[in-house]
């Protein structure tokens, strides 16, 4: 066995990290993390056996006992041949379906017996260029980490690949196809096509072709396994918390006697393509799109090689550069000044050997042509006029910031994030830098860098050697027997780049804070310290605000917030449904009253803050996350949220727009159109469920909005949560200081309000027409449970939901090959009284949808009858793992413990029963509950299916 040892465990930090391996037998494809002479994050461990098989570890601790495992097969959709077209894919689906050690249908039973949810916790990924398979462990202790090995040494080595699996499989695969067929995906390939002609890539996407699908059998699957599965091509990514030098040991014990089972693995495919020059331009129609998209770009090759400091440093310069246009591109749109709704811009080096830099707006159809002259004035003005000193003062303040936060929160990084980064610049020979490293050796440089080379890797980015007019969605442009649509897409920005372009003119800046703070009147009320014995601080002022504190450290170097206040959507009025989601985007989109989104972001930067507005079911909230540094500053912006909330003209009319967008996009499709009208359908009607057509929404006035707003804002009591890394005495001093400066408010009990009930369409049936050309329906059957507040009741339902998700998995997926991935989730109301819905989803072919409803009304007569004590232990099990790791985290304290226990308290009792409460489930709980809740005859059946309505 050969190691370089990054990070000895004698304290020996060495310069080289995976470098040229140095045997025989040491594989062309996984020369990953080429050291250039750079030093690689200490804390990495590379090994290769005598076999070649490669291993990456490292050791981490957050969350506790958990380990991200990854085995890494350098062979993809790209290292197929003409006949094999899929078979990549083919084969990942294979190696759940019976192995050396596992026979069919027992991997994933044995994954919930150790405690691992198959999809969350154990699954895999098909690309062009590599094959992915993950386990997430719930420890790392000898006895896992030996289990887990055996799981992937049988993937690396003992496919079984029964035919009688392989057919029942195909199905599952097609359903697959199916269910990922969309129209972005069709716009995607068309797009490929014109983008990279003759590219071996058009011709290998991974979900493969249905001929090959359908005829595949083990000859075929196993020639592609015994080529590209061979130890010297492959690499073994191990992140978390485990003893780095006892898993090498067991990794050299289970993978050193690995053989190849076939020829030495070849080169993939070459993905060149016919170099294209100067101007081309690209128009596909998709009526079902929800806007269109206009982009403009440059692509061309690049050798596939280690990535260098020096080419680092340009990509750092080509992020600061975007990031210029990105800030004026996102104001144009704010101030209303873009025929666009959205853009973005963006640089990078795709399936190793594609760099492209693109320039992309979303618009209404019949704006594309403004959108294309816009696009290319503001590029054509970044080009030749450059960019602003304060420009690039505040992009460099922000890149600056995110590696110092960085820096901060290294020692909490989560395991599988941190496995993820590894597998991505192992897969794209990126270098791999501790935080600490990047902040040494980026901040120093980015500080000295100056305006005059931003703007020069800029136009070497943009070089005038080609440009991509791509124009595609719902833009029909009519054609004539003189002019083609992609003629005139060439007229168009010809005729635009012919134009003079004006100089970059900037906002006006503004200082925050800008509001005069008065000295605090309200008194501290009470004070409550380790409430319930879970650590969490509670202090009341006089003026009807509450405070709560939990100081945590699974992540350091940042604390989030919630703010929230009045009754949310609950209290959007009842003869104007859809108020609410509109006036959540105008509110995030206005900044404040004084002063606006720009001026806002441009005050901010180089801070590490975060902050929004949002509205759900039982209130309103303002909620972000913040450097504990920035305590102060949160504590402003949140008083001037309060005081001086933004409403602007300009944000309505872009929420609009977004609005019409998402929901002409929505329309088309089968969760889309679940969203419109089946939501409303299972609340009998009412309008404040589903989405309102956009002419409908068009008529919400401005000052509707502040009229429901205002008095929340201004009135109703407020309760801030607070988790994570502070210091609470400093943050306890801003509150009383910021937040008792505030009006008293009205007192909790006078804000309440009646419970309110939901109708539920018991025994009905929704059929629902779409006009689309994709062949693919949904079945939805929906059950009516109870609301959220019995906590027993909600925690037994969410397990059912998982049992019933099970069986659907086993019957609908393993045993028919009817649907891909068929699920059932339970949805609890917050707000209204004795309102919930079991979902029941099956995505399917149209055709089948009456054979789908029946089995899921048989599935759902079978728990009533009785659900076994074993099938509830192998949910259950993975389920508690979640739930260990979910109790490390911030989002859920904040989230589901602190935001809105004033009003009710008994979530702090829930923190401290949740594992328990789930572990008391039984069986027999569960079967009660089916034959209370899952009545098939007060079911009620959605049946969506293509077809005009």
């Amino acid at each position: 066995m050969k190691r370089n040892a990054i990070g000895s465990h004698m304290g020996i930090i060495t310069v080289m990290l995976i470098g040229t391996l140095m045997f025989s037998c040491a594989p062309k494809h996984p020369e990953f993390f080429a050291t250039n002479g750079v030093e690689k994050d200490p804390a990495l461990v590379h090994g290769v056996l005598p076999n070649g098989f490669q291993y990456v570890l490292m050791k981490n601790t957050s969350p506790k006992d958990r380990v991200s495992v990854h085995l890494n097969v350098f062979a993809g959709s790209v290292n197929e041949t003409d006949e094999e077209q899929g078979v990549a894919h083919f084969l990942e689906h294979m190696l759940f379906n019976g192995s050396d050690h596992f026979k069919p249908g027992e991997l994933i039973e044995y994954f919930q017996s150790i405690g691992m949810d198959f999809g969350a916790d154990a699954n895999a990924s098909t690309s062009f260029f590599h094959t992915t398979y993950d386990l997430t462990l719930p420890k790392g202790d000898t006895k896992t980490l030996e289990d887990a090995f055996l799981v992937i040494r049988d993937y690396a080595s003992g496919a079984l690949l029964l035919e009688e699996e392989i057919d029942r499989e195909r199905g599952i695969i097609l359903a697959e196809k199916r269910e990922r067929d969309s129209v972005s995906y069709r716009t995607f390939k068309r797009e490929l096509a014109f983008e990279l002609p003759g590219s071996l890539v058009n011709q290998r996407l991974p979900i493969g072709l249905t001929s090959v699908i359908k005829a595949a059998d083990k000859k075929l699957l196993k020639g592609f396994y015994d080529h590209w599965y061979r130890p010297d091509n492959m690499a073994l990514v191990i992140v978390g918390d485990m003893d780095i030098n006892e898993t090498e040991e067991l990794i050299n014990e289970r993978f050193s006697s690995l053989r190849p089972r076939g020829k030495s693995a070849g080169e993939p495919g070459d993905i060149s393509w016919q170099a294209q020059k100067g101007v081309l331009a690209f128009h596909h129609y998709e009526s079902e799109a929800g806007n269109t998209e206009v982009t403009i770009e440059r692509i061309c090759h690049t050798p596939f090689e280690s990535e260098t400091l020096e080419e680092l440093k340009e990509k750092v310069l080509e992020k600061l550069g975007n990031a210029i246009l990105q800030n004026r591109l996102s104001s144009m749109i704010r101030k209303e000044s873009a025929s666009f709704s959205s853009a973005s811009i963006y640089s990078a080096t795709f399936l190793q050997n594609i760099s492209m830099a693109a320039l992309k707006a979303s618009c209404e159809p019949d704006k594309w042509e403004r959108c294309l002259g816009q696009l290319e004035r503001s590029l054509r003005q970044a080009l030749e006029n450059g960019f602003l000193p304060l420009e690039l003062a505040r992009v460099k303040s922000d890149f600056i910031a995110s590696l110092d936060t960085d820096v901060l929160q290294a020692d909490t990084r989560k395991s599988s994030q941190l496995a993820r980064s590894v597998l991505g610049a192992m897969n794209q020979k990126r270098l791999f830098l501790s935080p600490l490293q990047k902040q040494a050796f980026l901040k120093p440089y980015i500080q000295r860098l100056t305006l005059i080379q931003v703007n020069q890797a800029f136009k070497k980015l943009w070089v005038n050697d080609q440009r991509l007019i791509l124009v595609s969605g719902n833009a029909k442009i009519t054609e004539n027997k003189d002019l083609s649509a992609t003629d005139q897409i060439l007229n168009l920005y010809e005729k635009s780049a012919a134009q003079p372009i004006d100089s970059f003119k900037r906002f006006e800046t503004k200082s925050f804070p800008y509001l005069d703070f008065p000295a605090p009147t309200a008194t501290l009320l009470k004070k409550r310290e380790d409430v319930k014995g879970s650590g969490i601080t509670q202090i009341d002022l006089s003026n009807n605000i509450r405070l709560n504190l939990k100081r945590t450290e699974f992540k350091s170097g940042e604390f989030l917030f919630k703010v929230i206040f009045g009754k949310g959507a609950s209290s959007e009025p009842a003869d104007m449904p859809g108020l609410s989601s509109l006036a959540e985007s105008t509110v995030r989109l206005s900044g404040f009253e004084s002063m606006d989104p720009d001026q806002l972001e441009d005050a901010l930067a180089g801070k590490d803050v975060n902050i929004g507005f949002s509205i759900k079911d039982p209130y309103f909230a303002v909620a972000g996350s913040a450097d504990p540094k920035q305590a102060e500053l949160i504590f402003q912006l949140i008083y001037t949220y309060l005081k001086d909330p933004g409403f602007r003209p300009q944000a309505l009319a872009l929420s609009k727009t977004r609005y019409k967008q998402m929901y002409d996009a929505l329309k088309s499709t089968p969760d889309g159109i679940m969203q419109i009208q089946g939501n409303r359908f299972l609340a009998k009607g009412d309008p404040r469920f589903g989405l309102l057509p956009p002419e409908r929404i068009d008529q919400i006035t401005l000052e509707d909005i502040q009229t429901w707003l205002k008095p929340s804002f201004e009135k109703s009591p407020i309760e801030v949560s607070i988790i994570g890394d502070f210091d609470p005495a400093i943050m306890t001093q801003y509150a009383t200081t910021y937040l008792g400066a505030l009006e008293t408010r009205i007192s909790p009990t006078e804000s309440n309000k009646t419970p309110q009930t939901i109708s539920f369409p018991k025994g009905e049936t929704l059929t629902l027409n779409l006009d689309t050309k994709i062949n693919k329906g949904m079945v939805q059957i929906a059950f009516l449970t109870d609301d959220f507040w019995d906590i027993t009741k909600t925690r037994k339902l969410s397990l059912l939901a998982k049992v019933f998700s099970e069986r659907l998995r086993k019957t609908i997926r393993e045993e028919l090959g009817a649907s891909y991935s068929p699920y059932v989730y339970n949805n609890p109301s917050l707000v209204y009284d004795g309102y919930g819905v079991m979902h029941v989803v099956v995505n399917v072919l149209p055709d089948t949808a009456d054979i789908i409803s029946k089995k899921v009304d048989k599935i759902a007569r079978e728990l009533g009858v009785g659900i076994t004590k074993k099938e509830v232990a192998l949910v259950k099990k993975p389920l508690l793992n979640q739930l260990a790791v979910l109790r490390q985290t911030n989002g859920y304290w904040l989230n589901s413990v602190l935001t809105n226990s004033w009003n009710h308290p008994e979530r702090l009792d829930w923190a401290n029963t949740i594992i328990s409460g789930y572990s008391a489930i039984t069986h027999e709980d569960l079967t009660t509950l089916a034959q209370q809740y899952l009545n098939v005859n007060e079911d009620a059946l959605i049946i969506i299916a293509p077809g005009m309505e």
